[in-house]
């Protein structure tokens, strides 16, 4: 039991991680490719002409992103928990993107 004059400890959440991102096409450059485990700050620019959007995939099923796309020269954040290590897929869905090349590879680390 605490004595009365003792106050309790308070838990402190940890901030989330902000991870820039840029899009313009037909590329996705990520300015911190390796994190550590847990809650994700995605700040993404779009740098292109075009509207972009952006999900995040593992194994090949999609683990989040956004639900609309930026328009050219917009920004847009995305909050997302990642616990899993292992390397994630970032992708722009939009029309043909992903397969002209527009992808990147983030990985949890511990």
């Amino acid at each position: 039991m605490l004595a009365p004059d003792v106050p309790p400890v308070a838990h402190v959440a940890r901030a989330p991680t902000a991870i820039g991102i840029g899009e313009r096409e037909f590329a996705i450059a990520i300015y911190r490719p390796r994190v550590h485990p847990g809650a994700l700050k995605f700040n993404i620019r779009n740098l292109g002409e075009d509207a972009h959007d952006l999900v995040i995939r593992r194994k090949g099923k999609r683990v989040g992103g956004l639900a609309t796309a930026i328009k050219a020269g917009h920004t847009a954040t995305l909050r997302l928990t990642l616990r899993r290590i292992g390397s994630y897929q970032l992708v722009c869905t939009v029309a043909d993107h992903e397969a002209r090349g527009m992808r990147a590879t983030l990985r949890v680390v511990r």
